[in-house]
């Protein structure tokens, strides 16, 4: 490596930082997060794995066990006990006189269940053969007695009923078990798990036992089976197992996997990206134009991409601030020259009018004296634009129609020849502003009619009102007893002041609206609404 190459290398800050100021925030975040919670994420790993199985594994086999168990308990002492009854059925109809066939079922019923399970054997009387235990009294005639009806099962609060018929359909059994004896029949041996037992047949539903704990943060698991043939369903439902040492374990460390990725993801977000950004923020929001802003100067730990930014930023500011400077300084220079310009042609116009006005003095002949008032005042209406229009330069407001009409018609009433009454002037003008493509034909318009009424009647008096009417247009209105169609007034409409005007209302773009019998002349002029003011180059 040459000389100029080592230099460049030590000179270029990336190269003095090393190599990991070259890489990117996110990437730099990426790493350090991944490094600092690959450790936990193993720990984790494996601890959920290793608590996961087993427990939950044999905790379900054994509730299957139990479940199993419990469905042929009762399967086998429902079918045990239907057998017996059909055997005694048969015996009813055989030997019908018998007294020791109901003790003998009794004995049978009982040996086989552990106790005597109630029911009763009827045939077409009205009372029961044979009948033991607590078990209801049920009429024959609500028991059908056709062969082809299967044995009914029946659930409900107080237990099972179930209805056995002989195969002539001339005896029928009632079984009834209560519920405390399906609970002690669904209780399997040794089970000591808090379980809820439920039997279900079809849309009836009979809870035989109840968890005595809701299921927690764990929650439950649900087994079903069938009790043999008898289309009915047993359901367990037992709580899971409480969490282990090491289910615990798995539990806190994604917490702890989260705090330690949170606080080391805090500590360097906040002094990589954070802190800088809000330095830098900071500065942008209190910037003001012409100001130099040099933000993060002191600072060494922020991010790579927001040192650039900042540098950036300080680059830009250092450019508006010089532009600033030459386009106010510009912006002074062409101020000052329009100014000058609009006041050397005031001038100018006063210098004009004046002349006109000393040869109009000069003269005897009274129709050249009034030409030189008609000339002499639309010089001063122009002069009077342009001095209204250098007054509002400095706001850029636009020509104030206000003070501009005011002025003009004092101009008007002041220029009319010695030995005349001239007409006299009532002003009503609300303060509106307009362009100077929009003063300079207005003056000439008012000019216009003011020397067409006086044509017509001298003496008359002329009303000038002007008001907003629509967003941004305003009514120019101009009433006189003078502008009445008097064979005097069409004369001059005919005539050049005809043309005049209707050239002036073809500048203004808005079409006059005469009304010759009250005498009212009137137009829309544009004007420049008051929230516009100033918004205008």
């Amino acid at each position: 490596m040459t000389i100029d190459a080592k230099q460049a290398a030590t000179d270029d800050p990336l190269a003095r930082e090393g190599r990991f100021a070259r890489f990117s925030t996110g990437f730099k975040l990426f790493l350090i997060l991944s490094l600092a919670l690959l450790p936990l994420g193993l720990i984790a790993f494996f601890a959920t794995l290793q608590s996961s199985r087993t427990a939950d594994l044999e905790r379900r086999a054994q509730v299957r066990i139990a479940l199993t168990e419990s469905t042929r308990k009762i399967a086998t002492t429902i079918a045990g006990d239907m057998a017996t009854l059909s055997v005694a059925m048969k015996s009813v109809i055989d030997r019908p006189d018998d007294p020791t066939i109901c003790p003998r079922i009794t004995e049978i019923i009982a040996a086989q269940g552990g106790e005597a399970t109630p029911f009763a054997i009827f045939g077409p009387a009205s009372e029961p053969v044979c009948r033991a235990g607590a078990i209801a009294v049920l009429r024959p005639s609500t028991l059908p007695l056709d062969p082809n009806t299967p044995d009914d099962l029946e659930i409900d609060e107080e237990g099972l009923t179930i209805t056995v018929r002989s195969a002539s359909a001339s005896v029928v059994s009632v079984l009834h078990y209560p519920r405390a004896l399906l609970t002690k029949l669904a209780t399997p041996g040794g089970f000591d798990i808090d379980h809820s037992f439920v039997l279900l047949d079809q849309d009836e539903r009979t809870a035989l036992t109840e968890r005595s704990i809701g299921g927690g943060m764990a929650g439950s698991d649900t087994l079903s089976a069938p009790i043999g043939t008898t289309g009915m369903t047993a359901e367990i439902n037992v709580a899971r197992q409480d969490f282990s040492a090491a289910e615990i374990l798995a539990i806190l460390l994604p917490l702890i996997m989260w705090a330690s990725a949170a606080a080391i993801g805090w500590a360097v977000v906040d002094r990589l990206l954070i802190r800088p950004l809000k330095l830098l923020e900071r500065d942008v929001s209190a910037y003001r134009p012409g100001e130099i802003v040099d933000s993060l100067a002191g600072m060494t730990t922020p991010a790579f991409e927001l040192r650039q930014l900042a540098n950036t930023f300080h680059t830009i500011t250092e450019r508006i601030s010089l532009h600033e400077g030459e386009l106010a300084e510009g912006l002074a220079r062409q101020t000052r020259l329009t100014r000058e310009v609009h006041h050397r042609v005031k001038n100018n116009l006063q210098v004009v009018a004046s002349l006109i006005n000393l040869h109009a003095r000069g003269v005897d002949n009274p129709e050249v004296a009034r030409a030189y008032g008609s000339i002499q005042r639309r010089v001063d209406a122009l002069a009077v634009v342009h001095r209204n229009h250098f007054a509002e330069l400095e706001d850029n407001r636009g020509v104030g129609l206000r003070p501009l009409i005011g002025e003009l018609a004092q101009g008007l009433r002041a220029s009319v020849s010695e030995g005349m009454t001239g007409p006299t002037m009532a002003l009503d003008i609300q303060p509106v502003y307009v362009s100077q493509d929009v003063a300079v034909p207005v003056s000439f318009l008012l000019t216009e009619l003011f020397e067409l009424a006086m044509t017509a009647l001298p003496d008359a008096r002329v009303a000038i009102s002007l008001a907003a009417s629509v967003p941004g247009k305003a009514r120019l209105e101009v009433r006189s007893d003078a502008l009445i169609g008097s064979p005097a007034l069409m004369a001059g409409l005919e005539g050049r002041y005809g043309r005049v005007l209707e050239g002036l209302s073809r500048q203004l773009r808005s079409p006059f609206d005469r009304d010759l019998e009250n005498g009212v002349f009137a137009l829309e002029i544009p004007i420049v609404a008051q929230d516009d003011v100033g918004s205008g180059d």
